[in-house]
């Protein structure tokens, strides 16, 4: 009996101190894309596991009645503004980022202003509300008008990014900025590897251009949009996200282009890679078990859709499936696919990582999103990549320089060359095996990164920030974190220096001429 109650006892105090240390975290993701609210949902449940009570806003609730302490604010509303007439496909092919950029800025100020006039969101932050957090996370990308939330709660802040985190974000924590490294993604020019020096020039003043349009254009009409809702009183939004305390980035390094960070951005990945595959439908797993030669799936993601292509690209896709040996399931967004193939199904929606764990599929045939690399890494399945926008061209890049998979551009892609591709990944069995290796590095390595995100969230709401991992970079005009001034002070002073060198002997050889011309003919010959 003694034993028992010992036990009970035990469970009790573990239980009450685990909750004694529970915290109230604000949670704010405003993009409506479902790749990057499934990274923030896998740490954000997480943290519920712990514990830790959270009120979310999401354009992608969970909608799950048995969530406990798990608040979401639902702004699926935001999907209207954002894909409102978003090609992706016909984007790539007319415009560079620093053009979309332009055309999203107005779209960015009415997503940052639907959110902030929510109903639940201004009760809660109300001046009057008596809320109270210790924490608020929230996505690093294009919304600083919503960083004022953190200070009217008083609490610190940690940022998200899903993606790996964009040139105004690595500015505003202190990154170096590097024009030319092949891990900027929101750059005009998608090029890897070595460039010439005409290249490097074009990427230095782009970068620039961009980062000063950011600062001139953008932030002060985010700061006005945020002083209309949070009051004139307020911090420059600018010093607010400065001061992040800490930038969970979804990058991995095996599969990353390794750049150098500050303190303060720690590494994440593979949060929404689910450990239990759920099954597939009875039909779909007959058909998947039934294709012994081996089967393809196809997805262009979520944002980037099939009906998207082009006739005359959708055509060539139709033809080089027509002429393989394989099934080919095909996340088409329609009821009719014209031409459509014997071998090959299409699905409106495909239930993704169930189809990567069937053992029979051979390639994955993908846009290059991030979510969707980490998937087929963790199922160990080669790829074919037709990046469209962002950051897919850096993971396709990647992994075709890893050998686990072939790059091709979808505004131009040819039947034969497809149909090349495929056979050269599923024959060449090569590229399966890296892609296994690639697989044991990703889960070879000493901590959890759940786990780790976990710790250092505690951390930030333990001491209540981490001011102790700021870069003095953040404080120092942008001249001066890349020694531009010195160098220009230099190249100034090189340049006088050998202007006037050049002046002294232009005038010392004058002279001497002069001189010589002067001599009596006699002293002239004598000198000959």
């Amino acid at each position: 009996m003694s034993r028992y109650f010992l036990s009970a006892t035990l469970i009790l105090v573990v239980g009450f101190w685990h909750y004694g240390r529970a915290s109230r975290i604000l949670g704010i993701f405003p993009t409506p894309s479902i790749s990057h609210q499934v990274v923030y949902r896998g740490l954000t449940l997480a943290l519920r596991e712990r514990g830790h009570e959270l009120v979310i806003v999401t354009t992608d609730p969970v909608n799950d009645p048995n969530l406990t302490n798990y608040k979401e604010i639902d702004v699926h509303s935001l999907y209207d503004i954002f894909i409102q007439d978003v090609d992706w496909i016909a984007t790539r092919e007319k415009d560079t980022w620093s053009n979309m950029f332009d055309g999203f800025m107005s779209k960015l100020e009415l997503e940052c202003e639907e959110i902030l006039e929510h109903p639940e969101l201004r009760k809660l932050y109300a001046p009057n509300s008596g809320e109270k957090f210790d924490l608020m996370l929230i996505e690093m990308l294009f919304f600083p008008s919503l960083m004022p939330l953190a200070t009217r709660f008083d609490v610190p802040v940690i940022g998200m990014a899903s993606l790996g985190l964009n040139l105004n974000m690595q500015y505003a924590v202190g990154n170096p900025i590097m024009p030319s490294h092949p891990s900027n993604w929101d750059t005009d020019e998608k090029i890897f590897g070595e460039l010439t020096l005409w290249q490097r020039m074009k990427n230095f003043v782009r970068i620039w251009k961009y980062l000063y349009k950011y600062w001139t254009r953008y932030m002060p009409a985010q700061q006005a949009l945020a002083r209309k809702y949070f009051g004139n009183d307020i911090p420059d939004i600018s010093d607010i996200e400065k001061n992040v305390s800490l930038v969970f980035v979804n990058q991995q390094a095996p599969i990353t282009y390794l750049r150098p960070n500050v303190p303060k951005i720690i590494d994440i990945g593979g949060f929404h890679v689910t450990k239990k595959i759920k099954p597939l439908s009875k039909d779909l797993q007959k058909i998947l078990d039934d294709s012994t030669q081996g089967f393809i799936y196809m997805s262009l993601g979520s944002n980037v859709k099939s009906v998207m292509l082009a006739n005359g690209t959708r055509e060539e896709f139709i033809a080089a499936f027509s002429k393989l040996p394989y099934t080919v399931v095909w996340k088409f967004e329609d009821e009719f696919l014209p031409n459509q193939p014997p071998n090959v199904l299409i699905m409106k929606w495909a239930p993704q990582q169930s189809i990567l764990a069937h053992p029979n599929l051979k390639v994955f045939i993908y846009q290059g999103g991030l979510q969707s690399t980490e998937e087929a890494i963790s199922h160990g399945v080669p790829v074919i990549g037709f990046p469209v926008l962002a950051d897919q061209d850096i993971h396709v890049s990647k992994l075709a320089s890893l050998g686990v998979g072939k790059k091709l551009e979808i505004l131009t892609v040819k039947r034969d060359e497809l149909i090349e591709a495929i056979q050269s990944v599923v024959y060449d069995t090569s590229h399966k095996k890296r892609m296994l290796d690639l697989r044991n590095m990703l889960r070879d390595k000493p901590y959890d990164s759940m786990e780790n995100a976990i710790w250092w969230t505690e951390h930030v709401i333990r001491h209540k920030g981490a001011p102790h991992l700021q870069s003095t970079l953040v404080d120092e005009p942008w001249y001066q974190r890349q020694d531009m001034d010195i160098v220009f002070i230099i190249s100034a002073g090189s340049l006088v220096a050998l202007c006037f060198t050049l002046v002294v002997f232009h005038k010392l050889l004058i002279c001497s001429i002069r001189a010589f011309n002067k001599l009596p003919s006699s002293k002239k010959d004598k000198l000959h």
